[in-house]
């Protein structure tokens, strides 16, 4: 039988859709704070802050998802993940759970074995809430480039 922890998932927001990530896959979640742009970059990738000393490369998660920028609030938050054993930063509308996400709750869509939808793990019926799963990892791929990330830091 699995332990509890290997349903945590990590529930937020990027405009009005809620997104789930695995919290196995979660370092922290920071307070938006300054981030310094770096040149010749996708529009999506902010550019690099410091956060606990370690400096992280940060991805505006509504720009990669829909295209379409954030607008920082008071809610605005960066979730840090591990990627590859590589800190990422990615800015979300909200944070706002963390939820057991069982199985049974999880349908699989037919759609999502498309290469471009790769990093759509599913979609989990919670009472009236419909969660997106993401493979962070995979999404971060197929939207930034990893070693382009890695390669920034590297660079400072």
């Amino acid at each position: 039988m699995m332990g509890q922890q290997d349903n945590k998932t990590l529930i937020f927001k990027v405009g009005e859709e809620e997104y789930g990530v695995h919290i196995s896959q979660v370092v922290s979640i920071e307070r938006m704070q300054a981030i310094t742009p770096y040149p010749n970059r996708p529009r999506h990738v902010l550019g690099v802050t410091s956060i606990r000393n370690v400096v992280t490369p940060i991805v505006d998660l509504r720009a990669a998802l829909t295209g379409v920028d954030l607008k920082p609030s008071d809610q605005t938050r960066i979730i840090i993940v591990l990627v590859k054993e590589k800190e990422i930063g990615l800015v979300v509308d909200a944070a706002t759970d963390v939820l057991d996400i069982t199985a049974e709750t999880v349908q699989h869509l037919n759609l999502l074995k498309e290469k471009e939808a790769a990093y759509l793990k599913g979609i989990s019926k919670l009472d009236e809430r419909l969660l997106i799963l993401l493979d962070i990892e995979q999404l971060l791929e197929d939207t930034t480039n990893l070693d382009e990330l890695k390669e920034i830091t590297a660079a400072l």
